[in-house]
């Protein structure tokens, strides 16, 4: 990057060309199940899922650090990596990305004078092929191809050899078109279902212009949001008929679908709405969302710290701060502090480390790109 700089390269190509639409579909109401983006989202629990996660990790603050000291300027990349929106909305597009499709990519923009990216915009995954030419990884974006200096590309699962990650829009499409079909099912019976609302009995025979008009008659005085009492007389009766969701187990099919994206996701039940037993106590829930921090949370988190930490100046890394999101446990976490620091096994600067604090009378940290950039000036 230092040598593009030098050489008067271009900084980027971001500006050269049309960038892709995500092509978010929802389901048609007939013919094959469609199993993308906005039909999976469609399903509450998946929207939910998705969500949580993504939301959770782009709020945390992100700070650079270096030598586990926060630097005090915070590069540009990662107070706003896309200058047309909120960092939270291009961090929370990235894990949305690997959540959904296992991989996320973004184009790398402007650069500084030393060549180190300040800016990118984050990719459709469907818009993006990956493919390997002479030894190289190569991305095709829109007809134009781009090498991996250009391209920040985070895998999410990956088999050994692959060049992409594995997403559930890819190895969970049967559990997810089982949870699509289901709420397709469910709005299609009860929106457009053959069965009537009810059946009007009436002694003897009518023809098809008298059964009509008791039809027509009884509608226009009952039907739609009327809810007056119905009277009848000559021997009409009216049974009324409807679907029982027991019955059907829609309740228990869509309890499982439920679950089944919980699992998929790695999201608690109790984040997205699944009823709870009984014996579910507010300890059980706060170890559950300890748990989600540590094994959904920070793996997800970690991919993006580690992506974005290959674009920034040697020595720097992009750190969330995860503390944040385990405060429920803070009298806890601050009593295990207390027994390491009394029984000798971890020192004051340890523990603010842990807790990341500063370390108390630390001299302040100076940036290598910083005086640099003050030297040329001068």
């Amino acid at each position: 990057m230092l040598l593009r700089a030098l050489l008067g390269k271009p900084e980027t190509r971001a500006n050269n060309f049309v960038l892709p639409g995500p092509g978010l579909f929802n389901q048609p109401l007939t013919g094959p199940l469609n199993i993308n983006d906005g039909t999976s989202l469609s399903v509450p629990a998946a929207y939910r899922a998705v969500q949580v996660l993504s939301d959770a990790i782009a709020t945390l603050p992100l700070k650079a650090v270096r030598n586990g000291q926060v630097i005090a300027d915070t590069p540009q990349l990662l107070r706003r990596p896309d200058p047309q929106e909120s960092r939270i909305d291009t961090i929370a597009a990235l894990v949305t990305s690997l959540l959904m499709h296992g991989n996320a990519y973004a184009l790398i923009g402007a650069r500084d004078r030393l060549g180190f990216a300040t800016s990118l915009t984050v990719l459709a995954p469907p818009a993006v092929s990956v493919m390997q030419e002479a030894g190289a990884v190569v991305y095709k974006v829109g007809g134009h191809s781009f090498d991996s200096s250009e391209i920040m590309h985070i895998r999410g699962l990956t088999l050994p050899g692959s060049l992409t990650g594995l997403g559930p829009l890819a190895v969970q499409r049967r559990s997810l078109g089982l949870a699509i079909a289901g709420e397709e099912y469910s709005s299609e019976l009860f929106v457009g279902g053959s069965m009537p609302s009810g059946v009007l009995h009436v002694e003897g025979e009518l023809n098809r212009e008298e059964a009509e008009a008791l039809k027509n008659g009884f509608m226009a005085a009952h039907g739609g949001r009327q809810r007056t009492p119905a009277v009848l007389s000559g021997g009409v009766k009216y049974d009324a008929l409807g679907w029982s969701s027991a019955d059907l187990e829609l309740l228990e099919s869509r309890k499982y679908n439920a679950q089944a994206i919980a699992t998929i996701f790695g999201v608690p039940g109790h984040l997205i709405g699944i009823a709870q037993s009984d014996s579910m106590t507010y300890s059980n829930v706060q170890q559950d969302s300890i748990s989600f921090v540590r094994w959904s949370i920070q793996p997800w988190a970690s991919r993006v710290e580690a992506a974005l930490t290959e674009l920034l100046p040697r020595g720097q890394e992009a750190k969330f701060n995860m503390g944040g999101l385990m405060r429920a446990d803070m009298q806890t976490r601050y009593q295990a502090h207390a027994v390491a620091l009394s029984s000798g096994f971890m020192t004051v600067a340890e523990v603010r480390a842990l807790e990341d604090l500063e370390a108390l009378d630390a001299p302040p940290v100076v940036d290598v790109v910083d005086v640099v950039e003050d030297a040329e000036d001068e």
